[in-house]
């Protein structure tokens, strides 16, 4: 058969994709990386993920995220055929369903529900820590870090957390990237200050048991065990968790040929 350019199929076409209110044209370029960057959380991977990665895997932390860093940018080249064919934010439940039938589409739509549900709540466990240990070293009263310990008010808490992200997502994207701009920016400005402050330790031999850095550090196969190095690689995959959001906003975002690997206009056979 000859192919032919032509424009997407709409709404009113047979086998068109239906709108679903999202609000088009809402992110650009800058709005979809900064709202990538806040889904990574680098201050929360840097808290909750680091450590348990360097326990596996020593000073090759670095060759274990660049071997993670493999199956994702695999999942985004299919994130982005799967975009040039049909962008939906329903992702993986919307193309299963259409590829391979309603009940693998569900099963994959769950299973990405509970996954955010756990990850999230976790999430939200960890910034209440957090929380109480700020309000403790802001008042320099030490009791209030205590707090965390006490489980009602340690759930409660969390649920306040988790309603305000629920407001703000059902607000929509234009209201997330407002409120992620100032979370975002600050979360940069204290990682690029503590950053500055190891070097400038390490440079004058001030810094805590410093190590320096080697070629060996790149070197995957150095790693002591393949059970080791499994786990590093499973918690670099959960270091890498979140970025994906900015391959699911195809409906919201401005010139998503250009911003989303997304034509304008597709092929048909």
């Amino acid at each position: 058969m000859s192919s032919s350019r032509i424009v997407p199929p709409t709404q009113d076409q047979p086998g068109g994709l239906s709108r679903k209110g999202l609000k088009s044209g809402t992110v650009g370029l800058l709005g979809a990386v900064v709202i990538g960057v806040s889904c990574i959380a680098p201050a929360y991977t840097l808290t909750a993920g680091l450590g348990p990665t360097v326990s596996e895997v020593g000073v090759q932390l670095p060759a274990i995220f660049l071997v993670g860093f493999i199956p994702m940018i695999l999942v985004a080249l299919g994130y982005r055929e799967l975009n040039n064919a049909m962008p939906d934010s329903g992702t993986s439940f919307t193309w299963a369903t259409r590829a391979f039938g309603p009940w693998v589409g569900w099963m994959g739509g769950w299973g990405l529900i509970a996954a955010t549900i756990i990850v999230l709540s976790n999430l939200a466990a960890v910034a209440v820590d957090f929380f109480y240990l700020m309000l403790a070293q802001v008042t320099g009263n030490d009791s209030l870090a205590e707090l965390t310990t006490n489980l009602p008010l340690n759930i409660l808490t969390t649920g306040v957390f988790i309603a305000v992200a629920c407001w703000i997502s059902y607000r929509g994207l234009e209201t997330t990237k407002v409120f992620q701009y100032v979370l975002v920016g600050f979360q940069l400005l204290v990682l690029g200050w503590f950053s500055v402050a190891a070097f400038v330790h390490v440079g004058a031999g001030t810094a805590f048991d410093a190590t320096p850095v080697t070629a060996e550090w790149f070197n995957p196969f150095a790693v002591d065990s393949f059970s080791s190095f499994a786990a590093g690689v499973s918690l670099s995959i959960f270091v890498y968790w979140g970025w994906d959001v900015t391959l699911t906003m195809n409906e919201e975002t401005k010139d998503p040929g250009r911003h989303r690997g997304v034509p304008q206009q597709r092929r048909y056979s």
